[in-house]
């Protein structure tokens, strides 16, 4: 039997889980400093890719020993702010999991889905080795169409302190409502670690991105030095990195950004191209709820 202390463990980790996802998007895409439509495209895309990944945490977390808790016959109704309107079916024996909007339906959250995830796993997204392949059948956020094969695969190191998942992304796509779109693929590596002596989390990443932007544009992204985001510092209001540089080259164009030496604020270094060196504040991006 594990320990309650184990307990708490997986639970502080699991819980940051959640909270460090979303700060990581916001670090990485609000210091680019990209005109308009790029960073609308980008802020589209990291909402669609953390819809995506919380959909299939979301249920299959749902997975035991024995199958899906509440499963009632071979259809799994789940109750939640993203899959409360789809109908979503639990196949055992090939290991899939199908959710399926329809024609389109709009949950308590407020967005509009339709169209088809498939998720296939292995195992349980939190046992070591485990692999979970997610891909898009007609698959549409807001009238934005998502296509493309996410494969998200354990490989922590076993110990109850740390929960480490390779993400990579092939022939990743997004089409928008005016008919452009941006193409991209990834291969990212999140590392969550838990001090248990100071109740610290950090969240280490790792990894390059390349793809084309809505004009044409080539684009590549590179974490040059891991990026390191600390729950300490997200308490303080802090929610990007707070160590780590990336690179992102546009047509030819490179621009490098430095998050810091640890120190808990919204301060980035960005060399660009010609040069020039400059220290910008970035603001942490507000999400407005309705009513």
């Amino acid at each position: 039997m594990r320990s309650m202390k184990n307990e708490f463990l997986g639970l502080a980790l699991l819980t940051m889980f959640f909270s460090l996802a979303s700060c990581e998007n916001e670090g990485d895409s609000a210091p680019a400093l990209e005109d308009l439509d790029e960073a609308t495209s980008e802020a589209i895309i990291d909402y669609v890719n953390d819809d995506v990944d919380n959909i299939v945490i979301e249920n299959l977390d749902q997975i035991r020993t024995g199958g899906i808790e509440a499963n009632l016959g071979e259809r799994l109704v789940v109750f939640n702010g993203r899959t409360g309107c789809a109908e979503v079916t639990h196949d055992e024996e090939s290991q899939t999991i199908t959710i399926d909007y329809g024609e389109g339906c709009i949950n308590d959250d407020d967005i509009e889905r339709s169209g088809k995830i498939l998720i296939n796993y292995t195992d349980r997204r939190n046992v070591q080795g485990a692999v979970i392949t997610t891909t898009f059948e007609d698959f549409f956020v807001n009238g934005n169409q998502v296509e493309g094969t996410r494969t998200l695969t354990n490989v922590s190191n076993g110990s109850d302190t740390q929960r480490a998942f390779n993400i990579v992304i092939a022939g990743g796509k997004i089409t928008f409502e005016d008919g452009t779109s941006r193409i991209f693929s990834g291969n990212r590596t999140r590392v969550w670690t838990f001090e248990p002596t100071s109740d610290e989390v950090t969240l280490t990443v790792t990894g390059s991105s390349s793809g084309t932007t809505r004009d044409g544009v080539t684009f590549s992204k590179q974490i040059v030095e891991p990026l390191i985001f600390k729950n300490s510092c997200r308490q303080v209001g802090v929610r990007l990195a707070v160590e780590g540089m990336r690179s992102i080259t546009r047509d030819g164009q490179t621009l490098t950004i430095d998050y810091g030496d640890g120190t808990c604020d919204n301060l980035v270094e960005i060399t660009r191209a010609d040069g020039t060196v400059e220290t910008v504040e970035v603001e942490n991006r507000r999400r407005h709820r309705r009513g």
